[in-house]
């Protein structure tokens, strides 16, 4: 992995400790899709947030183990 890399990878582990504790990412058992928008909408973005967040730190990892 370059520097450059790992410094970008650093950056993204942070970014998932914080939103690990977001509370939006995970919906309580009795929590019923559609009776809210507005917290659907919560929901629906934080989890977005978060695969994003995944997918980009795979792909980091993917391109280092590659060695490109």
């Amino acid at each position: 992995m370059t520097l450059k890399q790992r410094r970008r990878h650093s950056e993204l582990m942070v970014q998932f400790e914080k939103l690990k504790k977001d509370p939006y990412l995970e919906p309580p058992g009795d929590y019923e899709v559609g009776a809210d928008p507005e917290e659907d909408k919560k929901y629906e973005t934080a989890i977005s947030a978060m695969n994003a967040l995944l997918e980009e730190i795979h792909q980091l990892e993917e391109t280092a183990r590659e060695g490109t």
